[in-house]
């Protein structure tokens, strides 16, 4: 008997240890029944039979293994079954172990039937995995697709949820600062008042690191003067940070057409950064400059020197993560506000590099090229 032939056949003993073997593996707080537990089995075992039946050049078998095999509707059985396992709790990896429990139970109930070998058994095995891989990648896209945007979702909501409470108590702390008579209190409500700044912008590079992965960064260019918008943003600082020494530097022509506010955005997390990996005592400097092809901005402190090794993934929390995830010492974590800025600057057609030595500090430097109003007008850039 053809394995195709022996599937059809036996579809409810093949769906019945399914079920069990689903059982097994259900989420704890859930007491599924035999409709959700088979959940799309019986449509995707009849998809394999079909599969098995159909002649496919070696072309054909070839483009199916690399994932590009001819779709027969908008979702797969195997797509949706991924949809309510994501939706009934099951991990990833429960639903590989199905996949792998459908494979054992198939081959061994069939060659457990058969009592002689044929020549066609080596064949149907073969397109046998090859379409129960076909079915497991279809799965594994859907899941991690509608689980990414599950997560993006949960991201914004929180982000949005947040701001309105955070923005009352900023305002709160700043009325302290600006109105109390007592030396303490002004300690407390600048403490307050730049714990919210810190949490705001966690929320934005929240944000923008699930923009960053999804849609990009947009960019809504418009004639700026950087130097103008970092002297806004240190003076920001320097109101919050009465104690640091935050020095301003610019030369030459620093206007440009760029996004004034991730340009913002940029100067503040650099800034931020300085502030946060340096010593209370030690000053931040910042020098913005600019000729007529480009614009330069370099934020520097005097901070403990970033390891050669760091320095490399610096930009990208998830590796510098997975290198450092043991690593105690604070200048190792430096969350995702640098790696909102290589988006931007990445967005600008620019570059960041960095640089940082025992006795010299460290140093962030941007470039970003200077286009001219035309080449920009009416565009949005993404990184």
């Amino acid at each position: 008997m053809r394995l195709s032939e022996f599937i059809l056949k036996n579809i409810e003993t093949i769906l019945q240890e399914w079920e069990d073997f689903a059982r097994s593996i259900q989420p704890a707080h859930r007491d599924m029944d035999a409709v959700e537990l088979r959940d799309h089995a019986e449509e995707l075992l009849k998809a394999i039979a079909v599969d098995l039946l159909t002649p496919q050049s070696e072309t054909e078998r070839d483009q199916k293994a690399k994932g590009k095999g001819l779709r027969l509707g908008s979702d797969t059985a195997a797509e949706i079954h991924a949809d309510t396992r994501l939706n009934s709790g099951f991990t990833l990896d429960q639903l590989v172990a199905e996949y792998r429990a459908l494979r054992a139970s198939v081959l061994r109930l069939w060659l457990n039937e058969k009592k002689t070998t044929e020549c066609y058994e080596v064949e149907d095995i073969n397109r046998f995995n090859e379409a129960v891989d076909q079915g497991l990648s279809e799965s594994l896209a859907r899941y991690s697709k509608q689980a990414q945007q599950a997560r993006d979702i949960f991201v914004g909501v929180i982000g949005h949820d947040l701001r309105t409470p955070l923005q009352a108590i900023g305002q709160g702390a700043e009325f302290l600062m600006r109105t109390a008579n007592d030396a303490g209190v002004v300690r407390v409500g600048s403490r307050i008042f730049n714990s919210t700044n810190r949490m705001s912008a966690i929320l934005d590079n929240l944000l923008d690191f699930t923009m960053s992965r999804t849609t990009g960064i947009q960019l809504t260019r418009r004639h700026t003067d950087l130097a103008a918008l970092a002297e806004q943003v240190v003076e920001e600082f320097r109101f919050s940070n009465p104690v640091r020494t935050i020095r301003l530097d610019t030369s030459g022509d620093a206007t440009g057409y760029v996004d004034p506010t991730r340009m913002g955005q940029v100067v503040q997390n650099l800034v931020s950064n300085a502030l946060q990996y340096s010593p209370a005592d030690s000053d931040v400097s910042v020098s913005i400059s600019g000729n007529e092809d480009l614009l330069s901005l370099t934020v520097h402190n005097h901070g403990q020197a970033i390891e050669t090794n760091a320095q490399k993934h610096i930009f990208d929390p998830l590796l510098r993560y997975a290198d450092h995830h043991d690593d105690k010492q604070g200048n190792r974590n430096l969350g995702l506000g640098l790696f909102i800025v290589k988006e931007i600057v990445s967005a600008h057609l620019g570059t960041i590099g960095v640089t940082s030595c025992p006795n010299e500090g460290t140093a962030f430097t941007v470039r970003l090229p200077k286009p001219n109003e035309k080449s920009v007008s009416g565009c949005s850039a993404f990184a």
